[in-house]
């Protein structure tokens, strides 16, 4: 009689242990679940991956930009600008040549 009441003793604390840790396990697995899914949503892969590519064309802009200004220095600021020219009969005008490209076109 001994045996059997230890038996079931050990056997409704057993069952009610492994009760509260597949309860745990469970919960775990439910908020793993939910994670998963509104990770993996439509409208959410869609922002991650907007976001993503605003940030690269923001740091592509930017790395574009300061390259200019190293290569033009009158764009860096706090640097003077080129001198203006003041007195205009020393500036050459640019020589060039003027076609009619409406003749060639007619034909």
């Amino acid at each position: 009689m001994k045996r059997v009441i230890l038996v079931g003793v050990g056997a409704a604390i057993g069952w009610y242990g492994h009760s509260k840790l597949s309860k745990g396990r469970d919960e775990a697995a439910l908020r793993a679940e939910e994670a998963l899914r509104t990770s993996l949503a439509p409208e959410n892969l869609g922002r991650t991956i907007g976001e993503g590519a605003a940030n690269i064309i923001v740091e592509s802009t930017r790395g574009f930009f300061s390259t200019v200004r190293e290569q033009i220095p009158a764009l860096n600021r706090g640097q003077a600008l080129p001198p203006v020219v003041e007195n205009y009969e020393e500036v050459q005008p640019l020589q060039g040549e003027v076609t009619d490209v409406t003749a060639e076109r007619a034909e």
